[in-house]
């Protein structure tokens, strides 16, 4: 029986498979593609199955980008096209409605490609069929010219001899030919004879040949058969079959193995190393070329591995990496300041660096011991510089103790042991000490007393010698204490600057580590612990793991609170009504969504979150329709109150004149309240049914009746009020009037203080340490007029301490001050009533009692206690007064309040009086305020914010690990933790302790946490003090301190002043040493950042606003610190001020005068400052029109006699009658190259000062200025150019040779053409031949330059700049040899007329263009067809060495290999990396999920709130 097979398919169908193996069907002419087969319309008939070659896999050939979409066209190896989405993962075999327009142009954009490319294939293959046929045809022509010499060669006699010779038949044709032959002469028989010596070599060479083809073809043979021998051996050996059935990881392996047998290079192609095994029957085991290839690349990279491996290991056991990692040190370190994250940052990558040490941990360990010894190494050569000093003094013989140190100085200056001593002040303060030691019967003169006097005095010398030796020592200890301790500050004021920058620094790397690696919101911290070790940044994080965990924290907190908003989102859009049940949401698709995915939330989870969300919901709609009755309640009233008659009764209103029976009123009085009680509820929910609000509530319509019932009985009381109000018209000014006190809920406005007020919680520190500022203060100033408040020894400090709950979660921050403390009642006035400010009150009375001064009391608003809710939950504050005559006997009282409660309580404190007196305030604080714990953390916000902000000590308790003997543990946990002690006080105890000093033993030692207090606010503010008193160093460390910028400063300005608005201030501004580097890289950003605007010493801001400074003097930085300024509540931004325009002009003025006084005082020091801030001085002076005088000023600039001239110097050094300022711009190039330029040849001969401008700022300052001080600026590459001392006699000559060059110069402009306007003679060249100089109204090369820079000067089709381009002039010099001979062939050409001789003419003209082009080149323009210049230039250098100029060159190059018939699956990139890589891990097949977030430049996430 025989078998159906499938029915044919319809005419213009065809059948292909599938990239997963499934057949489709496609028709080329509608191009619709199916899976299922199509039917063909006639009868099916029955045929047998035909067994038919399997189909090819149809595999993408081709792909490619559908401009401005995410879709691609893709090729198929069949001649088949479908669409590809790359997001969307979908394919089309029909092209999308979304992008077919876009592929309907793409395809007509193709098609005019594909019909260009089609037009130069056509014109190559005319060139190729042209030079074919050409080649054909000298082919034909060679050979016809063989064939005709081959003829007439067998037409020629032949002698008898060489027909014997070359045994020949050719009886007959001697025969004929003896007569002939008898006939020739004996020339022809010599002829003859060496033409057949030739052929007879000839064919003898023939032989030879054929001779040695056959021993080649023998030996190659042999070869062959040798090979298979060798083949058939080795495949012996290996046992292999004919056959080998091996699964593709085998074979691959097998493959392998022969490349390690062979020793295959891993750096070598494929191309290249494929001889090498391709003749091995492993070869074959792989079944495709891409097999082996890839099997290649992977033997490739593994071998590469290996051997880099091996190398590593080879270069370890060679090398000593202690001793590289000790000379990397002693190489790169010369400092005893330089830090370790600086050296670790240089360093990290080199090889000397990383070899050695188990971690960083033991390097760095290394790192201090070699500071260590190399402070002892400088040390031990300080001090044997200043002994050698010493010793040089003694030796000089000229130093008595009248001797003055100049005098003395100039003496010795020229020894080696004078320079060795590095500071000149140093060495004089020596000579002091060297003279105090020696006191006045030390006498060094030149002349040396005699031999009987030295033994008669040296008795009675000896003590004295002793006494000035130990004097001497301890000069000289006392000395180094002071260095130490001066040194000791420094470093640990730097240190701490450093390590408040590193944790800022390590913080926000964290944060992106975390960004990177935790997108789980329900990830735990030992869950995801193990992943952050694989990351170099967690290794490499200056956190510790109790700062690490915060942050963490903070992280997951975010990612909830990000998911859950996208899952109230869902829930928004499926339940928009209050009404809705949980039932109804489609639980399903909620369940499958990315939010609850995220969360893993199950349903229960779910509807928890459903009513919370609900409750809020309902919470704010609420809230909105209480808004809704207060803005329509008086809606229908209004309505009503208009038709009112009468004259009103108690609050009643007069009707206006509606006749007898018109108004509800009727004439008489109406009472307002009992109208108001007959309101209606009909008439408000008319004006109410359109409202979003009020439809909300539909769903519960008796409850929202009662609402509105409730809103009516309150009504009367509102109507009153209103009608009170209204009344004050229409009454009688005697009539009683009812003043009322505004009410607010005091729990929600406290809420509102707390959570909305401020913008960053970090400022509760700053609030607290002020309010501890005015306390002592107030103690401070009350004390002036009660001596019994404060007895003017005891401490007035502030106090601050982390401590940390036993449990390790949680603390509290108990911050203690010394001030004037509050009672009970006070304490209720001040911190229980909101916007209640003590300071304010104190202030009132202080000037009301006319007190001596108000001190610096920086309290304003009572508002500031409420940010220590920010971070905190529960806040307690115990307080106590000093006794006073008011209140001889106070107690010590506790305020406590918490976050969620409306009240606060206030008792006895139960543990008496402890505090003497003052306030101290505890702050138990939040879970997501633990960081504040970090000392560190806290040390960072004293000194971002109140640095300054007090002249009273600051101190923080900081412990730290030591090492101290065990026995002596218990000591120094005693009473450490005491309040700290006065500076006068430690230091007395620390000079008895030092005498006391008993060298010990070396006991045991065991590492304890010693704590002590810090003192952190050491750095006074400088500003407030008189210039003359501060010292240099002291500015430069507080620059360094504010600005974390640890070069020091090029100069500084401290000034103070009073604004236009009455304000006194006091500001530094420093100039830095050098420009950032976004300076340049952004110069669209002018936003200022290091302006610190201060108020009462308390920072308020660093970013000015829309009064920033302008882009040129935005890197200057300046403190400046107000009196009072008019600020938010917050105290974090100001409120709009006349004073920050005012202090912008102000900065900018005092900044100028600075550079002034420094460019008159020190022209070093301003060179210094030129290099740094010449550009930016010129960018000003071009901007800033108000300043443009005198910023341009201080500009410098080189000229061809000088550098560092400015505009008034050049005008001093100007020649008489010069009424121009010349200069010469070109940007891009060196200043020399200018100087050599053929437009400054003339005026350098003649000695006049050209300026040099290779600065593309240059030209645009000098097209701003126009002129300077009425002398306007001439470009001596533009016409135009006067000396100011040109004769008649000069102008004369000039005309004559005109006249005299008249016919070059028309020649000239003719071979020209368009490259020039005009051809004349010129008076500013001396050597050159020639130059092209631009007209008037032209463009020079360097304005051309800056033009093509910009979007305009890319436009092609610009009229106005093609015009301005063309304005240049070819100036000839008629003294040049060059020009005259020109002169001279020019005019024989024209003398031959029609005879001329036409390669002479051309090679002239030849001879012109490279002129004209040289010109334009020498003048820094672009020649319009280099290529063509450059080929006449390689003719006359051909020309010149006598080598034709036709003469081609070998252009043989090897081709290209074949086209790669196939596409490679995998292309392998080496050790670069597309886009981003997937761990192995995710490699399986697995589906997975990518998440990306948006992060700002410190890290955090970016979140659309839409």
């Amino acid at each position: 029986m025989s078998s159906l097979g499938p029915p044919p398919l319809p005419p213009g169908w065809t059948e292909h498979v599938g990239p997963g193996g499934q057949p489709y069907y496609y028709h080329a002419g509608t191009q619709e593609s199916t899976y299922i087969r199509p039917f063909p319309s006639f009868p099916i008939i029955s045929q047998a199955i035909v067994p038919q070659p399997p189909k090819k896999k149809d595999k993408p050939l081709l792909k490619t980008p559908i401009p401005g979409t995410e879709w691609l066209r893709v090729k198929t190896t069949e001649g088949n096209i479908f669409y590809s989405h790359k997001v969307k993962k979908q394919s089309l075999w029909t092209v999308p409605d979304e992008i077919k327009d876009v592929v309907e142009a793409f395809e007509r954009a193709e098609e005019h490609e594909n019909a260009q490319a089609k037009q130069q294939q056509q014109a190559k293959q005319k060139e190729v069929e042209k030079l074919s046929f050409e080649e054909e045809q000298e082919l034909n022509r060679v050979k016809a010219e063989m064939q005709g010499l081959v003829k007439r060669k067998a037409e020629e006699p032949e002698p008898l001899d060489e027909v014997v010779i070359s045994k020949k038949a050719r009886v007959e044709e001697e025969e004929e030919e003896d007569e002939g032959e008898e006939d020739e002469d004996g020339d022809d028989e010599e002829s003859e004879e060496e033409e057949w010596q030739r052929e007879a070599a000839a064919q003898l060479a023939a032989e030879a040949e054929e001779e040695r083809k056959r021993k080649e073809e023998e030996a190659k043979e042999a070869e062959e058969a040798e090979a298979r021998k060798m083949q058939e051996k080795e495949r012996s050996q290996l046992n292999m079959p004919e056959r080998v059935d091996l699964s593709i990881e085998e074979a691959k392996a097998l493959f392998k193995t022969l490349l390690r047998e062979k020793d295959i290079n891993p750096l070598h192609p494929w191309d290249t190393s494929l001889p090498l095994f391709i003749s091995d029957p492993r070869y074959v085991l792989l079944p495709s070329v891409s097999a082996r290839r890839d099997a290649f690349d992977e033997y490739c990279r593994d071998r590469a591995r290996e051997i880099r491996q091996q190398n590593v290991k080879k270069e370890k056991a060679e090398a000593n990496p202690k001793e590289e990692y000790d000379r990397l040190l002693s190489e790169e370190v010369k400092s005893t300041r330089t830090s370790w994250s600086d050296f670790r940052r240089t360093w990290k990558k080199d090889r000397r660096f990383y070899g050695w040490g188990r971690d960083d941990r033991e390097r760095e360990k290394r790192f201090k011991e070699y500071l260590k010894e190399l402070g002892e190494k400088k040390r031990a050569a300080a001090e044997k510089a200043e002994t050698d000093f010493f010793a040089l003094l003694r030796e000089s013989g000229t130093v008595r103790s009248d001797s003055s140190w100049k005098d003395v100085k100039r003496k010795i200056s020229h020894e080696a042991r004078y320079d060795a001593v590095g500071s000149s002040s140093l060495r004089e303060e020596l000579f002091q000490t060297f003279l105090k030691a020696h006191g006045s019967s030390s006498s060094y003169s030149a002349s040396v007393p005699s031999r009987d006097e030295v033994e008669k005095t040296e008795g009675a010398s000896e003590d004295s010698e002793r006494r000035r030796r130990e004097k001497k020592e301890q000069a000289l200890k006392e000395r180094e204490d002071k260095v130490r301790a001066e040194r000791s500050r420094m470093d640990a004021e730097i240190g701490r600057s450093k390590m408040s920058l590193n944790t800022e620094e390590g913080e926000r790397e964290f944060r992106t580590l975390l960004t990177d690696a935790v997108r789980d919101p329900q990830t735990t911290w030992e869950s995801i612990l193990p992943q952050l070790k694989t990351d170099p940044r967690f290794h490499n994080s200056p956190l510790s793991v109790n700062q690490q965990l915060p942050l963490f924290r903070s992280h997951m907190s975010q990612l909830q609170t990000k998911h859950l908003g996208s899952l109230y989102s869902l829930f928004q859009a499926h339940a928009p009504s209050l009404a809705t049940p949980f039932s109804a949401l489609p639980l399903e698709s909620l369940s499958k969504s990315l939010p609850v995915t995220k969360l893993a939330l199950g349903q229960r989870d779910l509807q928890i979150e459903y009513d919370r969300w609900q409750r809020e919901r309902t919470f704010e709609c609420r809230k909105a329709f209480d808004e809704m009755l207060a803005e329509n309640s008086f809606v229908e009233f209004w309505g009503r109150l208009g038709k009112i008659g009468g004259e009103g009764a108690g609050g009643g209103v007069k009707a206006d004149d509606l006749g007898e029976d018109e108004g509800e009123g009727f004439g008489g009085n109406v009472d307002m309240k009992v109208l108001a009680k007959n309101v209606d509820l009909s008439d408000i929910e008319k004006v109410l049914k359109n409202d979003k609000r009020y439809i909300m509530f539909e769903h519960v319509r008796e409850q929202r009746e009662r609402w509105l019932r409730v809103m009516r009985w309150l009504h009367p009381l509102t109507v009153t009020l209103v009608a009170l109000s209204s009344c004050v018209f229409a009454q009688d000014a005697n009539v009683h009037k009812v003043k009322h006190d505004y009410q607010s809920d005091v729990s929600r406005l406290r809420k509102i203080v707390i959570n909305s007020l401020y913008s960053n919680r970090d400022v509760f520190l700053r609030e607290l340490l002020s309010n501890a500022n005015d306390a002592l203060e107030k103690l401070r100033l009350t004390a002036l007029t009660e001596k019994s408040v404060w007895d003017g020894v005891s401490p007035l400090n502030v106090t601050i301490k982390a401590e940390k709950n036993p449990d390790g979660e949680g603390g509290r921050i108990v911050i203690t001050d010394t001030g004037i403390g509050m009672t009970a009642e006070e304490l209720t006035n001040n911190l229980g009533t909101l916007a209640k400010s003590g300071t304010s009150d104190f202030l009132a009375r202080a000037e009301g009692e006319d007190a001596t001064g108000t001190g610096n009391l920086i309290g304003a608003f009572g508002l500031g206690f409420y940010s220590s809710f920010l971070v905190a939950d529960e806040v307690v504050v115990a307080s106590l007064p000093p006794p006073s005559s008011k209140n001889s006997n106070p107690i010590q009282t506790i305020f406590s309040s918490s976050t969620n409660e409306g009240s606060f309580e206030i008792y006895p404190d139960p543990r008496g009086n402890t505090l003497g007196h003052g306030t101290e305030i505890t702050l138990y604080l939040t879970s997501d305020a633990s960081h504040y714990l970090l000392t560190s953390n806290l040390m960072k916000l004293v000194n971002q914010h109140s640095g300054f902000s007090t002249a009273f000590p600051i101190y923080i308790w900081n412990e730290v690990e030591e090492e101290v003997p065990e026995e002596d543990e218990k000591v120094l946990l005693g009473d450490n933790e005491g309040k700290p002690i006065d500076a006068d006080e430690d230091e007395d105890e620390a000079v008895v302790e030092e005498e006391q000093e008993i060298e010990p033993a070396s006991p045991k030692m065991k590492k304890v946490t010693v704590g002590k207090w810090e003192h952190l606010n050491s750095q006074p503010p400088l500003w407030m003090r008189d210039p003359k008193t501060v010292t240099d160093e002291e500015y430069e460390l507080l620059y360094q301190a504010s600005f974390k910028d640890f070069q020091k400063p090029l100069a500084w300005h401290h000034f103070h002043g009073d604004s236009e608005s009455g304000v006194s201030f006091r500001a530094l501004l420093y100039i830095p040493s050098r420009l950032s580097e976004d300076y340049f890289n952004k110069p669209l950003d002018a936003s200022t950042k290091d302006v610190r605007l201060l108020v009462k010493h308390v920072l308020i801001t660093s970013d000015l606003g829309e009064y920033s400074l302008p882009k040129w003097a935005s890197w200057v930085k300046v403190i400046i610190d107000a009196d009072d300024l008019p600020l938010n509540v917050s105290r974090e931004t100001l409120q709009s001020s006349s004073f920050l325009k005012q202090i912008k002009q102000i900065i900018i003025r005092r900044l100028i005068q600075l550079f002034s006084k420094i460019a008159e005082d020190d022209q070093e020091k301003y060179a210094e400052i030129t290099k740094v801030y010449g550009t930016v001085l010129k960018l000003g002076a071009a901007e800033d029109n108000k300043n443009r005088e005198k910023l341009a000023a201080l500009v410098r600039l080189s000229t061809n006699q000088r550098n560092g001239t400015s505009f008034d110097s050049y005008l001093e050094n100007r020649k008489q009658g010069q009424k121009q300022i010349f200069y010469l711009a070109d940007m891009g190039k060196s200043i020399e190259h200018l100087s050599q330029s053929v437009f400054v040849e003339k005026l350098h001969a003649r000695g006049y000062e050209v300026l040099l401008l290779n600065e593309p700022l240059d030209e645009i300052l000098l097209q701003s200025l126009r002129n300077w001080k009425g002398i306007p600026f001439q470009d001596v590459a533009k016409a135009g150019l006067n000396f100011g001392d040109d004769t008649t006699e000069e102008r004369d000559t000039l005309v004559e040779l005109t006249e005299k060059y008249a016919p070059l110069l028309e020649w000239l402009k003719v071979e020209a053409g368009d490259n020039v306007k005009d051809v004349v003679v010129s008076n500013r060249l001396v050597t050159s031949p020639c130059a092209v100089v631009a007209d008037s109204m032209g463009f020079t090369a360097n304005v051309q330059k800056l033009m093509s820079a910009t979007s305009r000067g890319a436009q092609q089709n610009d009229f106005m700049q093609d015009y301005m381009k063309k304005q240049k002039v070819l100036e000839i010099n008629p003294r040049s040899p060059l020009i005259e001979g020109l002169l001279e062939h020019v005019e024989q050409l024209i003398a031959d007329g029609d005879d001329k001789d036409l390669d002479a003419e051309a090679q002239l003209k030849e001879v012109a263009s490279i002129l004209i082009d040289g010109a334009l080149v020498r003048s820094g323009f672009e020649v319009s067809n280099s290529n063509m210049f450059l080929a006449r230039v390689d003719r006359v250098l051909r020309r010149s060495l006598g080598v034709s100029e036709t003469a081609p060159t070998d252009d043989t190059v090897k081709p290209a290999p074949p086209v790669d018939p196939e596409l490679p699956t995998d292309i392998h990139m080496g050790d670069e990396k597309m886009f981003f890589g997937l761990p192995d891990e995710m490699k399986g097949g697995n589906p997975f999920e990518l998440e990306m977030e948006e992060i700002d430049e410190e890290g955090n996430v970016i979140r659309d709130e839409l």
